[in-house]
């Protein structure tokens, strides 16, 4: 694939993952989300989960989601413009911040037991960023100009 593909797939899959944030806020029981909600429940509340252990889930889900749209339509501004325009900045700041959030994410959920949010959720874009940062890493190896006051 040339450049450019690899361009309008990390937006497109950064689009992705605002809608995903949005909804994951407004809507934490929507069948996208029943299956994570179904786990959590199971892992922390075994049995019927008392309705203020629910109602907790759905509003920690509110500033979560709100977090991962906005922290994808930041990507997606750096993948539009300085990513496309082939600066090696952007390559690193999409690459860093992918690893920091998932080694951070997947690490607090070993500690919590929770090892059903690294395989269902952690892992799809890991390597749905993954892939096209791989695949563009040439864009690394280029000298980062110094930034001008």
């Amino acid at each position: 694939m040339t450049f450019e593909r690899w361009c309008d797939w990390l937006l497109y899959a950064s689009g992705f993952f605002v809608v995903f944030g949005v909804v994951a806020a407004i809507a934490p029981d929507s069948p996208p989300l029943s299956l994570w909600s179904d786990a959590v429940d199971a892992t922390y509340f075994p049995g019927e989960p008392h309705p203020s252990a629910q109602a907790l889930r759905r509003f920690m889900m509110a500033p979560l989601g709100a977090t991962i749209a906005g922290s994808y339509l930041l990507q997606a501004f750096i993948v539009a413009y300085p990513f496309r325009q082939g600066k090696p900045w952007a390559w690193y700041a999409i690459l860093a911040s992918t690893l920091l959030w998932f080694v951070v994410d997947s690490g607090m959920s070993l500690v919590h037991g929770a090892y059903f949010n690294i395989f269902m959720i952690n892992l799809f874009p890991l390597a749905i960023f993954g892939i096209p940062l791989f695949a563009t890493r040439s864009l690394a190896r280029k000298p980062i100009a110094p930034v001008s006051p």
